[in-house]
């Protein structure tokens, strides 16, 4: 019986083990409308949104900000005292600029240097490229619970003070916005650890593309309200973009700590039956803190992944954070109208996400395609599509600026459909991992984060509509290259790499006389005991007491499975950390 396998012995054993086996999996416990939408999991889920808006908002806010606090400079050295008048009542906030030249056209920041202006909005992602890689790290180590409340309190508190900055050093300013972005990192790979715990794999689209979807929300609001804020006419009204969002978030904390626990083991309130929803078909119900990242680089799906994941986060940045300068410069809004216009193509990727979320899971569920195409085609629709339609709104001038808005519109509500493809994918491929993989992915991400807002910077000095096109066209080039790559080496199936090992045992052949002793002058046969040793790859190597019977060969308890990572460690039925995951053979 040398190199039998756990698998092998299994199949000795009789069908008994499959058929106990089948009658567990065959149908899923029932939910209802009401009960689905108002159990743990959701719950979860509608705290996990407000998180992913509350961080997006920090992100994309200054982009705003900087509208409302720029003024136009006048030289009012010869001017009457009703000229005067009438040119403070126009600029901004009541505030004008002596001794400069005159322009009509021309508006200055008077806190932020021209020179600079790149720098701080892109200061926010020098932080934020150094923590999602361990973001999912400690999560899985402490809790995403704890990480996150931990990280975007930090972040709101940071953002609560970047008026004070901005007003005191440009560079204290600066400061504060890497906090801000070292703090963010961590929440993203957090929440996927989260849903590693929590999502059913008949709603993960769902749960990802509701939590996600705070991204599209968080741009409404950036876009809409904080027009709104600029109006207010109390220390100039911009700071009141920072104090709502940052006193959001520290009101957000109390709600999180009471509602949300890092998985359904030790939720106080949650049902068993939601539990059985949790768990039904799941391969894991455990994470780890040590991916193995050799046999990952190596993974041609996770490389589609991570491409994916970088054109994403540049389509995002770039419409994100400069659509309200390129609605000012090409399509010639006024701030009223630019802060609800800039905001519909963020509407329609909300609801367009949601939409596809469900139905991408309701595919799923009715096995319409293999998870791998529909995460490619969902994909595919997501890129070319927009890419198309980004190109042609480059050629459209301020006289065409409502086909531009709408174009727009339409360019982010497809580009929603990527929520059921690669932004779940993490989960598809290595649910064990998710965390540490989606903070991987997000790490190099950032890259087009931190190079867009340079690269867009440098293209539109004078925000004529032709740089907005070479930057529109850029854009565009890159979804479509990141789709190509998807398409030809992604995936939906878990990998090899991230499953449970099987554990393949020696056991030493016995031979009848060392199974058989004399009682009362008559031979008996007994059964015998081999001790195995199965390396567990941890500190330590175990140990199982295996009975053998000449006649029946029958096993014992076997380990069967083994971590990824040759830990020796797993997670057992009932959730609790255990050293092994036992099979009745």
């Amino acid at each position: 019986m040398k190199g039998f396998t756990n698998g092998e012995a299994l199949g000795r054993q009789g069908s008994r083990v499959q058929e106990n086996k089948t009658k567990k999996v065959e149908l899923p416990p029932h939910d209802t409308f009401v009960s689905k939408f108002t159990s743990c999991r959701w719950t979860t889920c509608y705290m996990s949104f407000v998180a992913s808006l509350l961080l997006y908002t920090f992100r994309h806010c200054l982009s705003m900000a900087f509208v409302c606090m720029e003024i136009i400079p006048v030289d009012v050295s010869n001017w009457t005292e009703s000229n005067v008048t009438n040119v403070t009542s126009f600029t901004a906030n009541n505030r004008t600029l002596q001794g400069l030249e005159h322009t009509e056209d021309k508006r200055i920041n008077p806190y932020v240097p021209a020179e600079l202006e790149g720098t701080l909005l892109s200061s926010y992602f020098y932080g934020y490229l150094l923590t999602p890689l361990v973001g999912g790290t400690l999560a899985s180590k402490f809790g995403p619970k704890r990480v996150v409340a931990t990280s975007l309190t930090a972040a709101s508190i940071a953002t609560l003070l970047i008026p004070l900055a901005l007003r005191t050093n440009i560079y204290l300013a600066i400061a504060m916005r890497i906090i801000v972005g070292v703090s963010s990192g961590t929440i993203n790979p957090s929440l996927y650890v989260m849903w590693s715990y929590w999502a059913p794999i008949n709603e993960k689209a769902q749960l990802a593309a509701v939590t996600n979807s705070g991204v599209n929300m968080a741009s409404i609001l950036v876009t809409a309200v904080s027009a709104s804020l600029c109006e207010i006419n109390v220390d100039e009204g911009w700071p009141f973009i920072f104090y709502v969002y940052g006193g959001a978030g520290v009101v957000w904390l109390f709600f999180w700590c009471f509602l949300v626990y890092d998985s359904p083991e030790i939720h106080p309130r949650i049902e068993e039956k939601e539990k059985e929803i949790i768990y039904f078909k799941k391969t894991t119900k455990s994470t780890s803190v040590k991916p193995p990242w050799m046999k990952i680089f190596k993974s041609p799906p996770f490389w589609a992944l991570l491409t994916a994941h970088i054109s994403q986060t540049w389509i995002e940045t770039t419409i994100t954070t400069f659509i309200p300068m390129y609605m000012n410069d090409v399509l010639e809004f006024k701030i009223e109208e630019n802060g609800l216009l800039s905001s519909l193509p963020f509407l329609g990727r909300f609801l367009g996400g949601i939409a596809t979320a469900y139905l991408a899971d309701m595919m799923q569920a009715k096995a319409v395609m293999s998870t791998t195409y529909t995460r490619k085609m969902f994909q595919t629709v997501g890129s070319v599509i927009p890419a198309s339609l980004l190109i042609g709104v480059s050629y459209l001038s301020a006289d065409q600026r409502m086909l531009a808005v709408g174009l727009l519109t339409l360019t982010m509500t497809v580009n929603s459909t990527t929520i059921a493809s690669f932004r779940v994918n993490h989960l598809d491929i290595a649910p064990r991992y998710s965390g540490q993989i989606m903070g991987f992915t997000q790490t190099f991400a950032i890259i087009g984060g931190i190079i867009s807002p340079l690269v867009t910077g440098a293209i539109t000095i004078d925000g004529t509509r032709k740089q907005w096109q070479i930057v529109f066209i850029i854009t565009a080039t890159i979804v479509l290259f990141a789709n190509i790559v998807f398409v030809m080496f992604g995936s939906g199936r878990e990998q090899d790499w991230a499953k449970f090992k099987d554990a393949t045992i020696d056991i030493p052949q016995m031979t009848q006389q060392d199974n058989s002793t004399s009682v009362n002058g008559e031979q008996q046969n007994v059964n015998s005991v081999s001790v195995i040793h199965i390396p567990g790859g941890g500190p330590c190597d175990y140990v199982y007491d295996v009975k053998m019977d000449t006649l029946d060969e029958e096993l014992g308890e076997v380990n069967t499975a083994f971590d990824g990572d040759d830990s020796g460690t797993g997670q057992s039925e009932n959730g609790s950390d255990d050293n092994m995951e036992s099979t009745r053979m």
